[in-house]
């Protein structure tokens, strides 16, 4: 809440070459007409901290004047050039500082991106992903319902920061898990993926959206009928093809391996789901999640029709 103490954090943060974000609006989440009301930080050695910058007394509507301001967060945000900046969902968090404080905020590492790379089945929501990775333990609580049909600006800010600040831990907490897992030797090309095409694909895609794209309309149509058309005359040739092999897709169906159903597990605790009847709860077997036709457009029913059914052998990528 002081400029000094603000100085300070950022001081050790450079020192760590390191801190985590986040940002908190009033209510919006519309960076060209949002508010900021606060921004999330941590680094390793201090606490959680949050700012904030917008809240209002709720008896008067005027702002709380002991709060720091958009000049001071520029001013100390924008000595954080040479220091690694994580966030969660970067694209937003860059677009709503560069906005309100008009600061182009570099992001290193986003656990949203890292999270979908890592595994594109798992929700990617940070307080998830913080208890599926981190810890099980941690209630999961959401900003909507803690603060339902409320104005972020009113609340309290010393009650705010109890839920602002956590975010900026868990994040920082999340992506140390995730350097981990991309220092697998199996994920070296999913990491090379990561840091050098969807990292600076962040700042890029954020200007695309602040900036607008101008479309030739016309142009687009005319393109559009032509890749439609040829969209069409090859998925006719892959149904064609996938006909060729109904017998094969008839004889595997009925096999022992095709309708085999897994345990459906609890992800918190490891143990085998219990469905509304009180009855263990199954995942679907490939046989139920290969429809009839085949839809080759799901990934998931193209890869038990290449490798369970026709056995094709998987290419290395190399």
């Amino acid at each position: 809440t002081t400029k000094e103490a603000f100085i300070n954090y950022i001081d050790k943060a450079i020192s760590n070459e390191i801190i985590a974000i986040d940002t908190e609006t009033n209510n919006s989440l519309d960076p060209l007409t949002c508010k900021l009301m606060g921004p999330c930080i941590y680094t390793p050695g201090l606490k959680r901290a949050y700012i904030p910058i917008n809240h209002i007394d709720l008896a008067t509507g005027e702002r709380l004047p002991w709060q720091l301001t958009e000049k001071d967060v520029t001013e100390q945000f924008n000595r954080l050039s040479s220091t690694k900046i994580i966030m969660h969902n970067g694209k937003f968090d860059y677009q709503v500082i560069k906005c309100t404080c008009g600061l182009p905020l570099k992001c290193y590492w986003d656990t949203l991106i890292a999270a979908r790379l890592l595994n594109e089945n798992e929700r990617a929501n940070l307080k998830e992903q913080y208890m599926l990775k981190i810890d099980p333990s941690q209630e999961k609580y959401d900003i909507d319902k803690l603060f339902s049909g409320v104005e972020y600006a009113i609340v309290d800010p010393e009650l705010f920061a109890l839920y602002a600040a956590n975010d900026a831990y868990m994040t920082y907490k999340l992506y140390m898990w995730q350097k981990t897992q991309f220092k697998t030797p199996e994920l070296a090309k999913l990491y090379s993926l990561f840091m050098e095409v969807e990292m600076p694909l962040v700042e890029v895609t954020a200007e695309m959206e602040l900036t607008g794209v101008c479309i030739n309309t016309e142009y687009a149509k005319r393109l559009s009928e032509k890749v439609h058309k040829k969209l069409d005359e090859i998925d006719t040739k892959i149904i064609n093809e996938i006909n060729a092999y109904a017998e094969t897709i008839s004889a595997w169906r009925l096999s022992e391996e095709a309708n085999i159903k897994s345990p459906k597990l609890d992800k918190t605790t490891g143990k085998q789901k219990v469905d509304a009847k009180g009855n263990l709860a199954f995942n679907k077997s490939k046989n139920e999640q290969l429809k009839d036709p085949i839809e080759f457009t799901s990934a998931t029913q193209l890869a038990i029709l290449l490798y369970d059914v026709l056995k094709v052998p998987v290419v290395s990528p190399d």
